[in-house]
């Protein structure tokens, strides 16, 4: 049963791991995608509205490596490795909020986010909900003595 559980954790934190990196192709704000946004904005407010030299230097790059630690995971059925996705993905999206909402030159507001933004949070709400469902694993050790492998043999006979 724990396997089973593990299991079915790790494929529902993949699927919204799949729906973090899919939310970088949807508009987010203003009719722009994360290909579209540099990555330098998630740590500056004055960086020119201009697009990313390439996909590499733009927002999509840190949602496409939640999909990849969420495969990876999900096949070690590692939480910690789920859970390492995870964090970089809710690190991107609110980074990116906080650092919209303090830009003098955009003024940001709940009704201006779009699908994006929506997908990718509800994609880390399923990611977290199969981390949690995965389980703590079996980390109990056992007395040899509970073991019954463990039957006492008599001594040899002299």
């Amino acid at each position: 049963m724990l396997a089973r559980q593990r299991i079915g954790g790790a494929v529902v934190a993949l699927i919204g791991a799949l729906g973090v990196t899919a939310s970088a192709y949807l508009d987010w704000y203003r009719g722009l995608d994360a290909t579209d946004i540099p990555l330098e904005r998630l740590f500056q407010t004055s960086i020119s509205t201009g697009e990313p030299s390439s996909y590499w230097n733009s927002m999509a790059l840190a949602l496409s490596l939640v999909t990849v630690l969420g495969v990876v995971g999900a096949l070690l059925l590692s939480r910690f490795v789920l859970g390492l996705g995870w964090l970089i993905g809710v690190a991107t999206l609110v980074l990116w909020i906080v650092m919209s909402a303090n830009d003098d030159l955009l003024t940001v507001s709940v009704g201006d986010l779009q699908a994006g933004v929506w997908v990718c949070a509800a994609g880390l709400l399923v990611m977290l909900v199969g981390i949690i469902g995965m389980g703590r694993g079996d980390r109990r050790t056992r007395a040899a003595s509970d073991d019954p492998r463990n039957e006492p043999v008599p001594p040899p006979a002299p």
